[in-house]
């Protein structure tokens, strides 16, 4: 196992736990979801690159749920700081978080390939 699939594995838990806090800020069902999504794409991703195979897929799959976490992340600013609903601006930091985590482990499974 080497180091980029250890580190894909840890971004993955770390999504999820970001997603799971999130969902118990705001109680919001397609958060959840999302966060389930991104880290199982993380960890469809990290066997793949230990494998060897679907060289394609371990690039696209972390993409695809950075930019659904990066949509979910701006709605929430968005309402934030143009609705003025003050009380998610903790999960809009939380949900950026992780999207900033989840470009880390894209750019990993990019330079990986």
């Amino acid at each position: 196992m080497n180091t980029t699939v250890l580190l894909l594995t840890v971004i993955s838990l770390a999504t999820l736990l970001l997603g799971l806090f999130t969902w118990r800020l705001t109680s919001s069902k397609p958060i959840i979801f999302n966060s389930f999504f991104a880290s199982a794409a993380f960890l469809l991703a990290a066997y793949g690159i230990a494998t060897k195979q679907q060289e394609q897929l371990t690039v696209i799959m972390p993409f695809l749920v950075t930019m659904l976490l990066a949509g979910r992340a701006l709605g929430i600013y968005w309402r934030t700081f143009f609705k003025g609903e003050s009380e998610l601006l903790m999960p809009a930091h939380l949900m950026g978080g992780a999207v900033a985590i989840c470009t880390l482990g894209t750019c990993l499974a990019f330079l990986n390939q």
